[in-house]
């Protein structure tokens, strides 16, 4: 009965090369030797690891701020954790984008501070993604740089944002601890409790749907 589905509902066999070899008809033919980082089939990501801020500015009458940043990238949006009065910050949170989701060439990331009525904009860092580095392991990580925060009005004095951003794959010994794009819905504080999937070694098997 299989064959009277539509096209796109009957099984469909794929060979993708994995750490053992290329799979052909549910057998491993071997191919060149396997190393530890070729053990699944490899997906581009976007990663953006939002370390902390510095010099952030006084945005109320009371001279607090409560920070928070925001990850835009086309349709979609992260949020870190807020801190409570804090100028100098401390997120270390990382943003995983598989990359046929990066549907923009540029990358938004706006400090935020968080208020009852309205959040209030800080500043901003934008960044070309056609100047990403790709970082696959072995590699050494990427060190994370400053970047000084833009306001509205087109100054750069709002602070700085120390950022580091990369396409890597699921190899990156940040995946698993990565919040995902698509994962939550955009406002839920939810986002901090998704994981993403360790793969174990030497193989693994698995069904894509």
């Amino acid at each position: 009965q299989v064959h009277n589905k539509p096209v796109d509902l009957q099984l469909k066999e794929t060979s993708p090369t994995l750490g053992g070899g290329r799979i052909i008809h549910g057998r491993v033919m071997p191919g060149e030797k396997a190393g530890a980082y070729d053990l699944v089939e490899k997906m581009q990501i976007l990663f953006v690891r939002v370390v902390k801020a510095r010099e952030l500015p006084h945005m109320d009458l009371t001279g607090s701020l409560d920070p928070y940043v925001e990850v835009h990238l086309g349709n979609y949006k992260m949020k870190t954790k807020f801190f409570e009065k804090n100028q100098r910050p401390e997120w270390d949170e990382v943003f995983a984008f598989p990359k046929e989701l990066v549907q923009s060439s540029t990358l938004e990331v706006v400090v935020k501070d968080k208020d009852i009525l309205r959040d209030d904009y800080v500043g901003r860092v934008m960044l070309d993604l056609n100047e990403v580095p790709i970082r696959v392991p072995p590699d050494s990580p990427l060190a994370p740089e400053w970047y000084r925060l833009m306001g509205k009005d087109g100054m750069r004095d709002r602070g700085e944002l120390m950022l580091a951003v990369w396409y890597g794959t699921q190899a990156d010994e940040c995946f698993p601890s990565a919040i995902h794009a698509g994962s939550t819905p955009i406002d839920s504080h939810l986002h901090n409790y998704i994981r993403g999937k360790v793969y174990p070694t030497p193989r693994m098997w698995y069904v894509r749907v």
